[in-house]
């Protein structure tokens, strides 16, 4: 009975040492994570809001969303957006990356960020949708809340 114990107990031991190793793993994988999407993040918006260039987010964006954005919306998006005027202050960003695993599907990163912007005639927020991809980021989604006065926000 007593040598049953101590291997029980060992077995005990070896698994929660592995589910210790496997969340320190995890922690730090998404602390990187988040790193790489913020910066991907705090370089990509200053770009794409410095005089509201829509080739600037087509050339960041997932090929989804550069074959299901319909050319008239990203028109009235950058449209209604350049009424801000130019990037005058980037204020940053706050967010976090995801990890995910569907059984069959395989894992997936993702990324969810609020920017916030001034410029010359306005301030902006912007909500951008991020995918990892073959070890790139990707912008999946990419919503521009205003402070012009009785306009909606506008997003892809």
């Amino acid at each position: 009975m007593r040598k049953l114990l101590v291997i029980f107990g060992a077995l005990i031991l070896v698994v929660v040492v592995a589910a210790g190793i496997g969340i320190g793993v995890i922690v730090y994988k998404g602390n990187s994570l988040d790193a790489e999407s913020k910066a991907f993040v705090d370089s990509a918006v200053p770009a794409i809001a410095a005089s509201w260039n829509r080739e600037q987010l087509l050339d960041r964006a997932t090929p989804e969303l550069r074959a299901n954005v319909k050319p008239g919306d990203l028109r009235a998006l950058f449209d209604a957006v350049s009424q801000l005027g130019p990037l005058v202050e980037y204020q940053g960003a706050t967010g976090e990356a995801n990890m995910s695993y569907v059984a069959g599907s395989g894992s997936s990163v993702s990324a969810s960020y609020v920017a916030n912007a001034r410029c010359k005639d306005g301030a902006a927020t912007i909500h951008i949708a991020l995918v990892k991809r073959d070890g790139r980021w990707m912008i999946n989604g990419f919503h521009v809340d205003t402070s012009l006065s009785g306009a909606p926000g506008r997003g892809i």
